[in-house]
């Protein structure tokens, strides 16, 4: 006669605390993760039997992996151009001896291209744009120096990805989910996954 299974639904079913223990940053939603878990973990039979045992491992087990999480969310967070694969930034300052005074501003914007072609070809084609802009001021106190201080900001594509490989890289980061890789750790170490 066989044993029955005992799963992470029939043990949340007997007492809704199993999850109390699970912590999670901020930006992660508690009751989407469980959730997605019990789903997930359907049939599965659970690797720790025991209520209590299982409940304080989910805990440890959150711990653990919280750094984890948190760098995902961070990485999940960053705000670029998905198109673009080229952003410098620079500032710098210069310093000139001589006697002069007074001070000067101005701001600076360029596009530049490049273009390519066949060695038969008689028409060129876009091969990649850049942006450059930025700001300039200087200043001097009268007899001995000038100091002038300069930011810029150079981006585009410099040509080595296309922006058709970069949009399908971009979505692909747009399929990946976080409940369900925070799931599959969870399943991986709670579950014994046998169809």
């Amino acid at each position: 006669m066989a044993s029955a299974t005992i799963t992470l639904m029939g043990l949340y079913n007997y007492d809704t605390s199993l999850f109390d223990f699970l912590t999670l940053p901020e930006d992660i939603d508690k009751d989407t993760l469980v959730d997605n878990i019990l789903l997930r973990s359907g049939d599965f039979e659970v690797l720790y039997p025991d209520f209590d045992f299982l409940k304080y491992s989910i805990g440890a087990w959150a711990r653990k992996w919280q750094p984890t999480f948190e760098r995902w969310i961070t990485a999940l967070q960053i705000e670029y151009n998905p198109l673009e694969n080229y952003d410098r930034k620079e500032d710098w300052t210069d310093t000139r001896n001589g006697q002069t005074s007074g001070s000067t501003s101005g701001t600076t914007n360029t596009t530049s291209t490049n273009k390519v072609s066949a060695y038969d070809a008689t028409d060129f084609s876009n091969k990649d744009q850049n942006e450059i802009y930025g700001s300039d001021s200087s200043s001097s106190s009268g007899e001995s120096h000038e100091g002038a201080k300069h930011d810029g900001r150079i981006h585009g594509n410099i040509g080595v990805t296309t922006s058709q490989q970069m949009l399908t890289q971009e979505l692909d980061i747009g399929y990946w989910n976080i409940y369900e890789k925070i799931t599959d750790l969870f399943l991986t170490e709670f579950v014994l996954p046998v169809y």
